[in-house]
C-alpha cells in the first residue's frame, strides 16, 4: 500500500530516485515538481523533506546539480523524459 503523504518513504507520486539520499516527486495537488532529500528516520522508515519546489522540467534539472545530488544511471532519463512544464502532465 502507497502511502499520500509527502514525507513518507511510500508516497505514491515519486517521479524517480536520484540515488539514496534524494528523490523527486509531484505534489500531492500536482502542481510542481519537488526535490527532497532523506533526513534520516521516523519509527523506523525513511523520512523526506522538500528542499527545492519547480513548476519547469529545467529547473528542476538545475537544481538537481546545484544540490550536487550525483543522479544514477537511469535518473537523468527520467528527468529529461518530463514535460516542459508540469501542467502538460496527464492526470494519475
Amino acid at each position: 500500500m502507497t502511502s499520500q503523504r509527502e514525507r513518507t518513504d511510500d508516497y505514491d507520486r515519486v517521479v524517480t530516485k536520484i540515488n539514496d539520499r534524494w528523490r523527486v516527486i509531484i505534489c500531492r495537488d500536482g502542481i510542481q515538481w519537488i526535490l527532497q532529500k532523506r533526513e534520516g528516520e521516523r519509527d523506523g522508515r525513511a523520512r523526506w523533506t522538500g528542499v527545492s519546489y519547480s513548476t519547469g522540467r529545467k529547473a528542476l534539472i538545475r537544481v538537481v546539480f546545484d544540490h550536487g545530488c550525483e543522479p544514477q544511471p537511469g535518473a537523468m532519463d527520467c528527468l529529461n523524459a518530463l514535460p516542459e512544464k508540469i501542467e502538460q502532465m496527464k492526470n494519475e
